[in-house]
């Protein structure tokens, strides 16, 4: 299956981890654990790829039906397949083919198992009765031991472990590493321990083994026995992670309820190893944070440290060094409290001094798990009685003062000589309504009206439920006032809504400014702006440049929108109208680049880039776009030609009068009116007389000395003069002239007309060569290997040119 599993696809499934089997564990008392027959070979292979199977035999070619284990992606499909048939169903997981029932109880348990069993039925799966096992308190599973009191590795892997034989080389060290790694997570300090190992793995050093060697050889053996039991992991039970650091590693222990759930640790990198103390330390507490990140998140636990000063730094804001601020910044999502308790007395410093080899990351519990944790402990708000309200009202020194005031009608004593535990401003408030207040029989309610007045304790909390469902300030509010009242209710209510990320992020805004209108330049073509329209149907788009003096627009239909097609077509608008001193754009891909950068700085002229996502600041040719826009639909909706509609709506645009100047943009641009197919008299220019007389002199001077230098002289042509015509010159041995003449027939100033018995040609008189010849000579038959004019055969007038030869019909003839 080589050559077939490098053209096969393989698909990606998530497999448990053990640490999704322990979390899923947790709880259960009573366990089963079923083997599927022959695993793979229960799928069926689909008859279009069996052929991929094929193999060969002493009996001939072969090929697999069922799902052979050759392929490359049988164990995520197997694996995926098993799952699907398994979901909705609590208390199972599986493992590839082994598949794990558990339940808190012997009724769940029997429940769960009973459904596996139907669903295996009902998919046609069987199962390996030899490997089955059916309600056990304790059960070996994927390498370890579950049971009611916790994890412990397998008894036949520690055993393994326990019997090997002493390695007597790097190689046995490393693959003795990789068998002890598996249950590391129940040796503390494991990385610390195995230290001396890992340094014989390494290519530069040479083979010795020392007493250390050994001792961390027999440590390790020692460390891993069967009744080395982790506890599962309560989550309501209240966290404890006791960390450490030493100068080779870092190690963490978290505990509940004084058992161990779960050892980790890992060494140092050589530029870690550099840290400060108080640096080490407080990677420590970042390490075992993410570590355990799974069990942590989202509520309240403690951390338990050998280091005084980390009480001080995570308690203040601005951290020593920016890399203790960096750190401080990460474990801000998680709500812990730190202690700290001598070294002699920490169990993670034994951890921290034999530290894991590798940094291994914890696995990560889902975003929809980690939400709902977060909600759950503090988003959101719980429900409020009125007997919380009591219990709350009866503590409140401001409301007790109300209670006695109303009851006793003493709110002048009151209110000059307060009680300190007083809110004085809530007291004022109250004074301004005391005829709306009812006060309670037992002094444990305050009323305005029919709405209760809360205590200060739960003021917060009431805003929080009132705020369910991110309703607007004025819905909250009058939520708010339809049960409860307290003084200062709409400014903290606003302040809620304010401060609410949610609100602020769905509700949209429109700070609309005041215009700011631009200065119009001082001349035209100065200020520039471009922009793009499209992509059209075609797959072009239109640069559009527009002078922002006289509103004159340009416009380039191009394929692309990079620099290498933008700035050619820039350039040749450039070359007819000149370099401006400022262009205007967007943040688009050709004005951002390095190139048109380049392009601005050669020739001289200003980029000035726009706001982002703001079109308006580019409003000129952004309303261009709308006019042009509209020429494009109409001429789809008329089925013309696109291009030729854009150049007649920009041959009436340039010549129409421009709604804010008043002036046409080409008049203004070029000083002068431009034609269309309207009639108009063109009137005499202005200044023409100014450079009329200059003109003409200058005019008169080229033509004396081009005469003089071409020794020029009026031709002596009379019509009926035998001429030669000079002809284009093939080769070497090509004549300057044709030999065959011609008669002229016409002469009109320079340009004379001659014809000789087969066509007619129309020359400027140089091209003319009056001869004198004989009848003879005349008559001579033309040479076919000459070089002749070729033109168009006429009788004694000239011919109508054809585009097509003529058809000479002919009638057929009778039988």
């Amino acid at each position: 299956m080589r050559h077939p599993n490098r053209a096969i696809l393989r698909e990606r499934h998530i497999t448990p981890t053990i640490d999704d089997l322990i979390h899923d564990l947790n709880g259960a008392t009573v366990f089963s654990k079923l083997d599927l027959n022959s695993g793979y070979h229960q799928l069926e292979l689909a008859p279009e790829s069996r052929y991929i199977t094929t193999f060969s035999t002493h009996k001939g070619l072969r090929r697999y039906t069922r799902l052979n284990f050759g392929t490359s992606s049988a164990a995520e499909v197997f694996q995926n397949a098993i799952q699907q048939v398994l979901s909705g169903i609590d208390g199972v997981r599986n493992v590839s083919d082994d598949i794990i029932i558990f339940g808190r109880d012997q009724a769940a348990h029997d429940k769960a198992l009973h459904a596996v069993f139907e669903r295996l039925r009902s998919k046609n799966l069987t199962l390996n009765i030899d490997k089955c096992e059916y309600n056990k308190s304790s059960i070996e599973f994927f390498g370890y031991v579950f049971s009611g009191n916790g994890v412990s590795p397998d008894p036949k892997k520690v055993s393994a472990i326990r019997n090997t034989s002493l390695p007597t080389n790097a190689h046995e060290v490393r693959s003795f590493l990789g068998m002890t790694n598996y249950c590391s997570r129940f040796i503390p300090n494991y990385s610390s321990i195995t230290d001396p190992l890992r340094a014989l793995t390494k290519s530069d050093q040479p083979w010795t083994w020392t007493s250390q060697h050994q001792q961390a050889f027999d440590q390790l053996k020692d460390l891993l026995t069967s009744d080395t039991v982790l506890a599962y992991f309560n989550p309501h039970k209240e966290a404890t992670i006791i960390v450490d650091d030493s100068p080779v590693g870092l190690g963490a222990i978290f505990c509940q309820d004084q058992r161990i759930v779960a050892y980790a640790s890992r060494s140092l990198t050589p530029v870690e190893q550099r840290y400060s103390q108080t640096g080490r330390e407080a990677l420590g507490v970042l390490f075992a944070c993410h570590h355990f990140h799974l069990y942590i998140y989202g509520t309240k636990f403690s951390i338990i440290t050998d280091h005084k000063p980390l009480e001080r730094i995570f308690s203040n804001p601005s951290a020593p060094n920016a890399r203790l601020e960096r750190w401080a910044l990460k474990l801000q999502p998680y709500h812990f409290t730190i202690s700290y308790s001598p070294g002699k007395t920490n169990p993670a410093d034994y951890l921290s001094r034999h530290p894991l080899a590798t940094t291994h990351s914890s696995t990560a519990s889902t975003q929809a798990e980690e939400y709902i944790s977060f909600l759950a402990n503090y988003t959101t708000p719980k429900a409020m009685t009125v007997d919380e309200v009591k219990q709350f009202t009866r503590i409140d020194p401001t409301l007790q003062c109300v209670s006695d005031a109303l009851h006793n009608n003493s709110w002048h004593s009151v209110l000059s000589t307060p009680d300190p535990r007083v809110n004085l401003h809530d007291l004022k408030a109250f004074h301004q309504i005391r005829d709306e207040l009812t006060v309670s029989t037992d002094h444990d309610l305050v009323l305005r009206s029919h709405r209760l007045i809360l205590p200060h304790a739960l003021r917060q909390r009431a805003l929080h439920i009132a705020h369910e469902g991110h309703q607007g300030l004025t819905k909250t509010k009058q939520l708010l006032r339809e049960k409860i009242w307290f003084p200062g209710i709409d400014g903290l209510m606003k302040k809620l809504i304010d401060n609410c990320l949610a609100c602020q992020a769905t509700v949209v805004q429109q700070p609309f400014e005041p215009l700011r209108m631009t200065e119009l330049p001082q001349a035209p073509w100065q200020q520039l702006s471009v922009d793009f329209c499209g992509p059209l149907p075609s797959g072009d788009m239109l640069f559009v440049v527009i002078d922002e003096y006289s509103r004159y627009p340009e416009v380039e239909i191009v394929r692309s929108t990079s620099a290498n097609t933008v700035i050619p077509k820039l350039d040749r608008i450039l070359s007819t109208h000149g370099i401006p001193r400022e262009i205007k754009s967007d943040n688009g891909p050709p004005f951002q680049s390095h190139s048109f950068a380049q392009f601005a700085q050669y020739m001289g002229f200003h980029h000035r880039k726009i706001t982002p996502e703001w079109p308006k600041a580019n409003s000129e040719s952004e309303r261009f776009m709308r006019t042009i826009q509209k020429t494009l639909r109409a001429a789809h909706l008329e089925n013309k030609n696109w291009k030729q509609e854009l150049f007649l709506f920009l041959r009436n645009y340039r010549a129409t009068p421009h709604s804010t100047t008043g002036i046409s943009p080409a008049e203004l641009l070029f000083g002068r009116k431009l034609a269309v197919k309207l009639p108009e008299v063109v009137p005499t220019s202005p200044s023409r007389s100014q450079f009329a007389d200059i003109d003409l002199k200058k005019k008169e001077k080229m033509k004396v000395y081009a005469d003089t230098a071409a020794k020029a002289k009026p031709h002596s042509f009379q019509v009926g003069d035998t001429v030669l015509v000079r002809q284009k010159r093939v080769n070497k041995l090509s004549s300057p002239y044709n030999k065959h003449p011609y008669t002229i027939v016409k002469i009109k100033g320079s340009m004379i007309t001659a014809r000789n018995a087969t066509s007619y040609i129309t020359r400027n008189r140089s091209q003319f060569k009056k001869i004198t010849i004989t009848t003879h000579q005349q008559d001579h038959v033309p040479d076919p290997f000459d070089d002749e004019e070729t033109n168009i055969p006429t009788p004694d007038h000239p011919a109508e040119i054809r585009r097509y030869p003529t058809r000479e019909n002919r009638r057929p003839q009778n039988a």
